[in-house]
């Protein structure tokens, strides 16, 4: 038996051509088109991760989650700044007690959005991941 696309000798049993790797029976040209592997890398969980740890946000936009990260990097930046907002505020009217007060409120409300946001991204990374191992396709 010979090969239909290059004319390589082939045994009876062999399904494909050892020098171009056409199935018997088919041409490379002239049949069915080849398939194409198309490979779509992983997100780094720590990547994703980092980024985050780094600027709020910035690990969502890594893993294609556009809106997701603008959305965090937009509520990050609105806590710093009504934060310090209202502790310039409480200073410069000589209120300690309630720069006080905004100082603990908006940096317990920026650590807590920080450390989801982490937290967040890790989840995203893998959630990307699972969705592609399983279907083949970016999920999002």
């Amino acid at each position: 038996m010979y090969c239909n696309n290059c004319g390589n000798r082939m045994d009876d049993p062999q399904e494909y051509c050892d020098k171009c790797g056409t199935r018997a029976g088919q041409r490379g040209y002239g049949g069915s088109p080849p398939q194409q592997m198309i490979s779509i890398r992983e997100k780094s969980t720590g990547i994703a991760v980092l980024l985050s740890f780094f600027w709020a946000g910035l690990g969502q936009l890594y893993v294609g989650k556009i809106g997701r990260g603008l959305a965090m990097m937009v509520g990050f930046f609105l806590i710093v700044f009504f934060g310090v907002f209202s502790t310039i505020t409480g200073l410069l009217s000589l209120n300690i007690d309630g720069a006080v007060g905004s100082v603990v409120l908006f940096g317990v409300l920026h650590v807590v959005l920080w450390v989801w946001n982490i937290f967040d991204a890790y989840n995203q990374a893998n959630e990307y991941n699972d969705a592609l191992r399983t279907s083949g396709r970016r999920p999002w």
